[in-house]
């Protein structure tokens, strides 16, 4: 039996947690220990007590940036963990050794957690970097921008590099380690895997060995009620604090389509105004599996579960994004016309004239439904196997190396 390590450090929401607990799971049935240091406790022990995880807080960079310098690339990512600050970094980075002291894995998983893939740097471990494309960017000399499709971005990407790199040497100094000679090589020695379907990697250029298959859950939550009503059902998963979250309401109000809307924090109040008798809205989450069943099309802010849930149920979707990473998935669901990204802007967007063109034009639904059937057959179950293998590949690869020494 090996100790695993997996490690999350960045990012909000679930996802993170889920994936992880899946990727365990499938550990723990090969006979593995698996040990998990996580961002954000508040939900833990209702996500993972009950199947009797061992888990703890991370290390975690808590100051937030002043007038931060304007990142295009992954040092955004970065910046925001910490490594604008050598004196910060190097005390974050003795932190994850401590824990991985402490805990003696046997492998570390890290789940969007660049910090802990620099603590582990010469621990002769084997790592693996766990997470979408977002979050494991395309190897090459610097970071490419995260907007890859403007062009102008290119030529500021590897100042930026050098402007984290120092930072980081730095702070690697002040711990006696050497120096990075590049930033990419954060990523150097380490395993990576990224889970997503191909088509909506974020970053085009990501490498296709490296695809290990999607991860989302749809098997949890509340059973849906759809209301009464003509036309196609629509499901929408938006924050109720959005600025077009009453436009968006409004509009499907006066369409009359059978809808429901999963609003986190939705207020009891809320529900009763903004429904009618054909828009029912919850606070509760809904099993994903069932609502797709019979959905015809999907609203949603681009998150990459969501939309990767939809995709394989062959649905077109309309997107709202928040962020930059929803951006790129946004761009890539609309790359393989199975789907459309409302207009950013102050004004109110024209919800109802997107909803009808998924739902009056045909193209949306056969890309849509072309894009489920190029990967039918793909699970999360089936993903976390496939990340499974790879950390067993991993930790007999580094025992050979080390037989050979001996």
């Amino acid at each position: 039996m090996s100790r695993i390590l997996t490690a999350w450090e960045l990012g909000a929401g679930l996802g993170h947690i889920d994936r992880m607990q899946q990727v365990a799971r499938e550990l723990r049935q090969r006979g593995h220990d698996v040990r998990m240091l996580l961002r954000d406790l508040s939900r833990a022990h209702a996500r993972l007590a009950g199947d009797g995880w061992w888990f703890a807080q991370a290390p975690l960079w808590l100051p937030r940036l002043t007038n931060p310098p304007q990142l295009v690339n992954y040092t955004a990512v970065l910046a925001a963990a910490g490594w604008l600050e050598p004196a910060g970094l190097a005390g974050l980075v003795r932190a994850w050794r401590a824990q991985i002291a402490l805990i003696g894995p046997d492998a570390i998983v890290c789940d969007h957690a660049p910090t802990a893939m620099l603590a582990a740097r010469g621990l002769g471990l084997p790592v693996l970097a766990v997470g979408n494309s977002f979050e494991i960017p395309p190897p090459g000399d610097h970071f490419m921008p995260m907007a890859y499709w403007n062009p102008a971005l290119q030529a500021v990407c590897a100042s930026q590099d050098a402007l984290l790199l120092g930072a980081a040497n730095q702070a690697l100094a002040l711990l006696g380690d050497p120096p990075l000679a590049r930033l990419t090589d954060l990523f150097a020695g380490v395993h990576r895997v990224v889970m997503s379907l191909p088509e909506l990697a974020h970053y085009e250029a990501c490498p296709p060995a490296d695809i290990a298959g999607p991860s989302f859950v749809a098997d949890s939550g509340a059973e849906p009620q759809w209301p009464a009503g003509p036309g196609p059902k629509v499901f929408a998963y938006l924050a109720p604090s959005h600025a077009q979250f009453g436009p968006a309401m409004a509009a499907l109000k006066s369409l009359g389509w059978p809808t429901l809307v999963y609003g986190v924090g939705l207020s009891a109040e809320a529900v009763k105004r903004l429904g009618s008798s054909t828009l029912r809205l919850q606070a509760q989450p809904l099993r994903m599996e069932a609502v797709l069943a019979q959905a015809r099309i999907v609203i949603s802010h681009a998150g990459v579960g969501t939309v990767t849930a939809a995709a394989l149920a062959g649905v077109p979707q309309l997107m709202l994004p928040q962020h930059m990473e929803q951006q790129m998935t946004a761009r890539r669901v609309t790359q393989a016309g199975s789907g459309l990204t409302v207009p950013a802007g102050d004004g109110p967007a024209p919800w109802a004239a997107l909803l009808k063109r998924l739902a009056q034009e045909p193209a949306f639904t056969q890309a849509a439904q072309a894009l489920a059937q190029r990967n039918a057959g793909l699970t999360p179950q089936r993903s976390a196997a496939q990340v499974a293998d790879r950390i067993d590949a991993a930790m007999a690869l580094r025992e050979t190396g080390a037989r050979a020494e001996r």
